[in-house]
């Protein structure tokens, strides 16, 4: 997609009143919000990301991208999802319009990317390089790494922004000095300066953050190449220090917090269980068994069901599975078959509308993207400078595309 050359400006009322009863004469209608929560499963050796509906938790559809599809995530406005492609000939990472269910673009990474992660505002997204020690910074308007940072470490794997967007932080699996050890590295992200490297534990692999900000909790998965006990660190981040160790399972490799940061669920790879952490008292109940080699895990809508990524054993190329959890009861209600090693899982929240004007996916429409709407519309210029606008994905925009691309420029994307 290209990037704009100058500020977008805002959509002047009458024009946009003007504009819309010209379309309005034509007798359509505004297209409508999805009407469900999604789920994106990426699929390292099948070469592909599974699109399951949330309620009645079938198999919708397969999105195609190229390169061993590995992490995934899903802006803040889930009108895009990003794709990391780890194999030496992509190095890239695929972006998905959730709209279209496509893939729109790649955007070139560094070598071996691998965890990806969104600020609190969408406007920048940040992608672990492993064999670079490096993060990525993707500006998502342009679709372009605007600057590269070091992690201080080595195999850089988990990333994480902090809820006010000020703080990157990123797990280094071993570090420089390649001990036992590796380490959480704490990122100023006004100046890409380093604020901290915390000891974590060994071979830490993934991150995330409370809502408040005050606490980071990091997945140390031991050794991926023998099977051992694994512990999660609770780390202050207001001191950058580990102020508690908390065994689970063996290998943990990705965690997620309940939406008021309560509880959080932790997958154990070599012991197929997700592990399930009373954040205040710091207390483990016991694991939910769930299928071989749960890897990604991901909560839906208000928390009441995680997924999870079933990868099968290391080594392996074999159909895998998605487990759903109930968390009122921690009990697995059903497993879902995907496609070969399901790695990494996103939530598309339907909630919020489609906004088929919004080019650059920063949920807002400007002048300038409407009238780029209204040019490819009319054949002068292609669908993929706008994939947002095929809100269909028959590859055109139609008049009814551009209507509701009008009345997000007059109200907002949100308010549909």
């Amino acid at each position: 997609m290209a990037a704009h050359t100058r500020p977008l400006r805002a959509l002047p009322r009458p024009l946009g009143l003007l504009l819309r009863a010209a379309v309005l004469a034509l007798g359509v209608r505004p297209v409508p919000a999805r009407a469900q929560p999604f789920v994106l499963v990426t699929e390292k050796h099948s070469n592909g990301v599974t699109v399951i509906d949330a309620v009645t938790n079938k198999v919708t559809g397969t999105i195609g991208v190229t390169g061993s599809p590995s992490e995934i995530a899903v802006s803040p406005n889930s009108r895009l999802a990003y794709v990391a492609n780890a194999s030496d000939h992509a190095n890239n990472v695929a972006v998905i319009d959730t709209a279209a269910l496509k893939v729109v673009r790649t955007i070139p990474v560094g070598h071996r990317p691998l965890g990806v992660a969104f600020a609190p505002d969408g406007r920048h997204a940040y992608v672990t390089n492993q064999g670079d020690g490096t993060v990525a910074e993707i500006d998502v308007a342009s679709s372009a790494v605007q600057r590269t940072i070091a992690t201080g470490g080595q195999s850089p794997s988990g990333v994480a922004v902090s809820p006010d967007g000020a703080t990157l932080y990123v797990t280094n699996s071993t570090d420089l000095e390649l001990s036992s050890k590796g380490t959480l590295a704490v990122i100023d992200l006004a100046s890409g300066a380093m604020r901290a490297q915390v000891d974590t534990g060994r071979n830490p692999f993934a991150v995330v953050v409370s809502p408040d900000g005050g606490t980071a909790y990091v997945a140390n998965s031991n050794s991926l190449q023998t099977r051992g006990a694994g512990t999660i660190a609770v780390v202050d981040t207001a001191t950058a220090t580990v102020v508690a160790t908390l065994p689970v399972g063996d290998n943990p490799l990705d965690l997620a917090l309940s939406p008021d940061g309560a509880t959080a669920y932790v997958t154990s790879f070599s012991t197929d269980t997700v592990d399930v952490i009373d954040t205040a008292t710091r207390t483990i109940t016991d694991p939910i068994h769930v299928g071989k080699g749960p890897f990604g895990i991901a909560l839906v809508g208000d928390g009441r069901y995680a997924y999870v990524a079933d990868r099968q054993p290391f080594g392996t190329a074999a159909r895998g599975d998605v487990s759903v959890i109930d968390t009122t009861t921690n009990r697995e209600v059903t497993r879902i078959e995907v496609g070969e090693n399901p790695t990494a899982i996103a939530v598309v929240d339907a909630a919020l509308p489609s906004c088929p004007g919004d080019c650059n996916g920063d949920g807002r429409v400007s002048i300038d993207e409407l009238l780029l709407a209204v040019n490819i519309a009319l054949g002068g210029a292609p669908i993929d400078q706008c994939p947002l606008l095929d809100g269909n994905g028959d590859g055109t925009a139609t008049v009814n595309e551009i209507l509701a691309a009008v009345d997000d420029g007059l109200t907002g994307c949100a308010s549909r």
